[in-house]
C-alpha cells in the first residue's frame, strides 16, 4: 500500500510542478530575449528575435543583434546610441519607450541601439567596430556610467545570460532568483556592474582605443553621463567622476550632456538603482537631440 501512495503523492507533485510551469510560460515570464557568444564584444544579444515579457512589454532584435523595428543593412547615415542595458532598455521597457525609439520619433533620424546588458566600454568599442557603416555614422551617442569604467562584462552565467531556453522555467527562475539575490551561501556570485575599485589601467585602455576610433566617425560625438539613482548630482555634472569629460574630450567638439541635471529629473525616473523607466528615457532623449545634426528628410534614404 506503501508504494502506491507514494506513487500517487508523486504524480501530483510532478502534476503540480508541469502546471506551474505552464502557467508561468501562460503569463509571460519565459518571454525574455537570449544572448550570443562574440568574439568582439565577448557576448551580445542574440540575432533576429522578437517576444513580450510578461505578454505587455514588447522587444525585438535584428541580424546585428540590434534592439529595433527598423532593420537597416549598415549604420552609415544613422544616429548609434552606444550603451549597455540603460540603451537596450530591458525586457521591463516596451519597445516604443526605449531611448532608441524617443529619439527616433522625436529627432527623425533613423537610429542604432548598439546595446546590451551588462557591457562596459571595452565590450561597447568592440560591438561598434564590428558593425558596418560605424564610421559613418551621423552622429556617436555614448550612454556612460560609472560602472561601467572599472570593468569588463562577461555575461558569462546562463542565468543572467541565458542563451537557450530553459527545460523547465519554474526551476530556471527559481534558480535565478536565488542567484541574483546572493546570499551568502549561495556557491555562484552574479556579476553586476556596479562601481568597484579604481582601476586606471582599464581607464587609460578605454581611452586609447577610443582615442582611435573618434577620429574615424563622421558625425559628430555625444557623451552622455548617466546617474545612478543614489549618485549625487552637482553643477550639470556627476560629483567626483571627471571621467566623463576625460572621455569627452578625446575628440575636440564633442558635448557632453547630464541628463540627471535636467529639471524634472528624480528617483521617480528609475525601474531599479539604475535603468530609466518610460519618464527617464524621455528625459535622457530630451538630453540628447538638441546635440544631434539637423535632420535632412533627403537624405534618410541615403547608404
Amino acid at each position: 500500500m506503501i508504494a502506491p501512495a507514494l506513487l500517487a503523492v508523486a504524480s501530483l507533485g510532478i502534476a503540480g510542478a508541469l502546471a506551474l510551469d505552464i502557467a508561468l510560460r501562460v503569463m509571460g515570464l519565459g518571454g525574455f530575449p537570449l544572448y550570443a557568444r562574440d568574439p568582439a564584444s565577448t557576448y551580445r544579444m542574440a540575432s533576429d528575435q522578437q517576444g513580450r515579457f510578461r505578454r505587455r512589454a514588447r522587444w525585438r532584435f535584428d541580424r546585428f543583434g540590434i534592439r529595433t523595428d527598423d532593420s537597416a543593412a549598415s549604420l552609415a547615415g544613422r544616429i548609434v546610441l552606444l550603451g549597455d542595458s540603460v540603451v537596450e532598455g530591458g525586457i521591463h521597457l516596451d519597445q516604443d519607450d526605449t531611448l532608441a525609439a524617443i529619439v527616433a520619433r522625436d529627432s527623425g533620424w533613423a537610429v542604432s541601439a548598439v546595446a546590451c546588458h551588462g557591457w562596459a566600454l571595452s565590450n561597447e568599442l568592440g560591438a561598434l567596430t564590428t558593425l558596418p557603416g560605424w564610421q559613418q555614422a551621423a552622429a556617436l551617442v555614448w550612454v556612460v556610467n560609472t560602472g561601467d569604467f572599472d570593468t569588463v562584462g562577461r555575461g558569462e552565467s546562463e542565468l543572467s545570460f541565458p542563451t537557450r531556453r530553459p527545460l523547465w522555467l519554474a526551476l530556471w527562475l527559481a534558480r535565478r532568483h536565488i542567484y541574483r539575490a546572493r546570499p551568502r551561501w549561495w556557491p555562484f556570485r552574479s556579476h553586476f556592474l556596479t562601481p568597484g575599485p579604481h582601476r586606471p589601467e582599464m581607464r587609460g585602455e578605454a581611452l586609447a582605443r577610443f582615442a582611435g576610433i573618434a577620429p574615424r566617425i563622421a558625425g559628430p560625438i555625444v557623451i552622455v553621463g548617466h546617474a545612478r539613482r543614489d549618485e549625487s548630482i552637482m553643477d550639470g555634472d556627476i560629483a567626483g567622476e571627471p571621467f566623463f569629460r576625460e572621455l569627452a574630450a578625446v575628440r575636440p567638439g564633442s558635448a557632453y550632456v547630464s541628463p540627471a541635471a535636467l529639471p524634472g529629473w528624480d528617483r521617480d525616473c528609475y525601474i531599479d538603482d539604475i535603468h530609466p523607466n518610460a519618464r527617464g528615457a524621455r528625459l535622457i532623449a530630451d538630453a540628447i537631440i538638441p546635440n544631434l545634426p539637423p535632420f535632412n528628410p533627403r537624405k534618410r534614404e541615403e547608404p
